[in-house]
């Protein structure tokens, strides 16, 4: 009896691993492929492609030509669906020395077998593979099987099957489809405009590597769109910022995967004075910054006067220059509220994590961070045009802060109230920043103060606190302050951080509270 209990078992466990489904894609013949990885799915080939990306954080003040080559190198990237538990095997043309899959909070497991990796994941997901560092790493972009029920001879449908397509500028009016199956890969942006109920969808690549930078709208430009859904593509070599709803309400952004954004300003998301915004379940790689919500003059003159309802959830955020998650710099804005960050993984970041910068008159307020992990900062080779960045001026987790800039539309600046910070975790070798260093005044010459002032060291902004912080609050005068700060569990390297000496903050921040 126990013999025939045993066969049973066995047959459920064998039939298990049948229900396993893995869905790879063809790949075009004129697709070079990675020299560094090749991979293998439940023992099927899965294509491993190139993306260019940043080599260092070097950075210049809005430099009029693109970003020189020699600071950029190649990385890899793979995808593929599943549904169940599957085999993914790596083979590394380099010695496997160090193996790090991030984010680290996955606790995606590997062995290795000489230059062979082997991992097990049993859900949609989207990690790197670094062997030996950061440099050159895998990306793979793990998808869930969908049924998008398209129909390719719809002609409200802009289809696009297998192979390579020279689309040029897509425009995508009222109900209209944009549907990039995998293994097609498509050059050229999409655009819509007044339009309402459109889709862009699929597993394919859409690749802006052909469109010189400034020369072109954004890879994916929405403006005055009501209900889009932005589901399961790959953006590649963005020309500048590279998914961009203005003036827009109830936008879906779900599993997109960025990579190769290594140009000057190769933002990710841009949502600029929109209301209505989720963004979840995507992988996104860029130079500049990831995600950032901004107010700007055009929109505000239109009647595009307040941003709400904005959430951004269960992302990974790979940070090679700016910012991760950001507000600001441009809050020409009446009100940005009810904001929310939460779930999100932050694998690699350079200058800071989480920031607002109120730099015109917009308030500010109830925007909440919560259930954020951030991994190490990128600081090697790092300089702003030739000159080398002090390194502690780096790694800042939490800035919050109004005044003037060069990126500043108004004379009048605005508020920062009612914000939240809950379970931040923090994993770094350099536990923090600096509480204050002066610029080099020789570079106080065509708003290069400024420049660095945002992105570097705060300029001559001196903050009270008596132990060195990554935590930076700055208001701008006693009417225009940084007021209602909620710092809650907050831990470095598994210990939690309670003390409020550990807060930068000017003269006007009132009612920080840290637990």
């Amino acid at each position: 009896m126990r013999y025939y209990l045993f066969l049973i078992l066995c047959a459920l466990w064998a039939l298990s691993g049948c229900r396993s489904k893995v869905i790879v894609y063809p790949t075009p013949e004129q697709e070079p492929k990675s020299a560094d990885f090749e991979m293998f799915v439940n023992n099927k080939p899965v294509f491993v492609y190139q993306a260019r990306v940043s080599k260092y954080p070097i950075n210049q003040v809005w430099p009029g030509y693109q970003r020189p080559i020699n600071q950029t190198e190649i990385a890899s990237f793979a995808y593929f669906d599943l549904d169940g538990e599957v085999e993914i095997k790596i083979n590394s043309s380099k010695e496997i020395k160090t193996l790090d899959i991030r984010p680290s909070e996955y606790g995606i497991k590997a062995t290795i077998e000489g230059s062979l990796i082997k991992i097990k994941l049993s859900k949609p997901m989207q990690f790197s593979v670094e062997v030996n560092g950061y440099h050159h790493a895998l990306h793979i972009f793990a998808n869930p099987v969908e049924n998008f029920n398209i129909n390719k001879e719809d002609p409200k449908v802009h289809y696009f099957g297998p192979g390579i397509h020279e689309a040029g500028v897509i425009n995508v009016k009222s109900n209209e489809t944009v549907f990039i199956d995998g293994g097609a890969i498509v050059y050229g942006n999409i655009n819509s405009e007044n339009a309402r109920n459109i889709k862009i969808l699929g597993r394919g690549i859409l690749d802006a590597s052909k469109i010189e930078r400034n020369k072109a709208l954004h890879m994916i430009n929405l403006k005055k769109v009501v209900n889009a859904t932005i589901s399961g593509i790959i953006l590649r070599d963005a020309h500048i910022w590279a998914l961009t709803p203005t003036s827009c309400d109830s936008v879906t952004i779900n599993n997109i995967k960025m990579i190769g954004l290594w140009r000057y300003n190769s933002d990710g998301i841009d949502i600029v004075n929109c209301k209505s915004v989720i963004i979840r379940n995507s992988f996104i790689r860029a130079f500049d910054d990831n995600i950032v919500i901004r107010g700007t003059r055009g929109p505000y003159n239109e009647g595009y006067k307040m941003i709400e309802n904005i959430a951004v959830d269960s992302c990974v955020l790979w940070n090679d220059w700016g910012r991760a998650l950001e507000i600001g710099a441009s809050t020409v804005i009446d009100t940005m509220k009810n904001i929310t960050f939460s779930n999100c993984h932050i694998p690699h970041f350079t200058s800071v994590a989480m920031d607002i910068q109120n730099c015109d008159r917009g308030t500010v307020k109830d925007v909440h961070f919560k259930n954020i992990s951030i991994e190490g900062q990128i600081s090697d080779s790092l300089t702003l045009g030739t000159l080398p960045i002090f390194t502690k001026a780096w790694g800042k987790i939490i800035v919050l802060g109004i005044y003037g800039s060069f990126y500043s539309s108004d004379t009048t600046r605005g508020h920062i109230d009612h914000i939240y910070f809950n379970n931040i975790r923090l994993q770094s070798v350099n536990p923090t920043g600096i509480y204050h260093t002066d610029y080099d005044s020789t570079l106080i010459k065509n708003d290069v103060n400024y420049f660095i002032r945002d992105n570097i060291y705060f300029g001559n902004i001196k903050a009270n606190s008596t132990k060195p912080t990554c935590v930076y609050l700055f208001g701008s005068d006693s009417t225009h302050i940084v007021n209602n700060i909620f710092i809650n569990n907050f831990s470095h390297n598994g210990t939690k951080v309670t003390d409020l000496l550990t807060v930068g903050k000017n003269e006007f921040v009132k009612n920080v509270f840290m637990k």
